[in-house]
């Protein structure tokens, strides 16, 4: 075991940004793979879980495009656990220098397989609207992680060999980190909220799942009140910004996040106004997902207490993550 152990990555590499990058953009692709299976009807295309039938763990003809769609985003599942091992190898040997790197892979690499789980009970459930809201929510989370997990790498090796370096590269001050904390909340609410939205109305996953009975109307109205204080907070940091000594990497993450908000408000209510089509809907779960990311940016940006540990080998300090 040690001769194996001797053989992993003792430092943070490119190879290691590359497998971050490699995790944040996969975790993001399955929230579209699975957006795509429920958009086409395909949410029982494999009715059973965690086999695809009673007879067959894999999709078969007869069980057409559907089947086929269904089946090809559960096996999605397992190049996320490919990539969350090597994540992980690439880091464990740095347990006493960068605890919170090799912690955050852990989250991960446990979290996709209970994300698959969750899908699985999605199936049980007749896709319960609720089910659905739970496994798109268990995916989002593990962006966040995924996100903060890159911008912690970046952080090492664009300080390498320099501790103490902080993540909060800028000037700040209360009212920027209190506008930080506010971001990260609302984009959250929002987001929860969606998946109420989603889940009254029209793309079910299948014609006989359950929807929730709220009225459109009054559910559309909630989840964007959060996306007005979101809208808010994000144009007051950016205001603030120019009060302050902020950082290039911190004007980046404030303005990165109101072209996403305007992207995916735009996208919001264009699919609003024209009856949902499938494709807007897609898109617009897709900028779900790159709000967790530009929300988590800012906070961290602002909020984080990651500094860099100076050090890039197992046999240094030991200061934990």
């Amino acid at each position: 075991m040690d001769v194996i152990t001797r053989r992993l990555p003792d430092r943070i590499t490119r190879t290691t940004k590359i497998l971050a990058w490699a995790t944040l953009i996969s975790n993001i692709g399955i929230i579209l793979t699975g957006g795509a299976v429920r958009l086409t009807d395909s949410g029982l295309g494999c009715p059973e879980w965690p086999r695809c039938t009673a007879d067959s763990w894999v999709s078969t003809p007869e069980m057409g495009i559907h089947g086929a769609i269904e089946f090809g985003n559960r096996m999605l599942t397992y190049v996320l656990i490919a990539i969350s091992v090597a994540m992980f190898l690439t880091v464990v040997r740095l347990w006493s220098t960068h605890r919170s790197l090799v912690v955050r892979t852990l989250i991960i690499g446990f979290g996709i397989p209970l994300q698959g789980v969750i899908g699985g009970i999605t199936v049980w459930t007749n896709l319960n609207p609720w089910v659905v809201a739970l496994h798109f929510l268990a995916s989002a989370g593990l962006v966040m992680v995924a996100t903060g997990l890159l911008v912690r790498i970046n952080l090492e090796l664009a300080h390498a060999g320099q501790p103490g370096q902080s993540v909060v590269d800028g000037e700040h001050d209360a009212a920027t980190r209190q506008l930080a904390a506010i971001v990260l909340t609302a984009s959250w609410i929002a987001v929860v909220l969606g998946t109420v939205v989603t889940g009254t109305g029209p793309h079910a996953g299948d014609p006989g799942s359950p929807r929730h009975e709220f009225n459109a109307e009054l559910v559309t109205r909630l989840h964007v009140i959060p996306v007005y204080v979101l809208c808010a907070a994000a144009v007051f940091l950016a205001i603030r910004q120019f009060r302050l000594r902020t950082s290039t990497a911190q004007r980046r993450s404030v303005w990165f996040l109101i072209a996403v908000i305007l992207a995916q408000g735009t996208i919001g209510y264009w699919q609003h106004w024209t009856g949902l089509p499938i494709l807007l809907v897609w898109l617009h779960m897709l900028g779900s997902a790159v709000l967790i990311v530009a929300a988590t940016l800012v906070f961290d940006r602002y909020l984080g207490h990651y500094r860099t540990r100076g050090l890039t080998t197992q046999a240094s300090a030991s200061t934990p993550g």
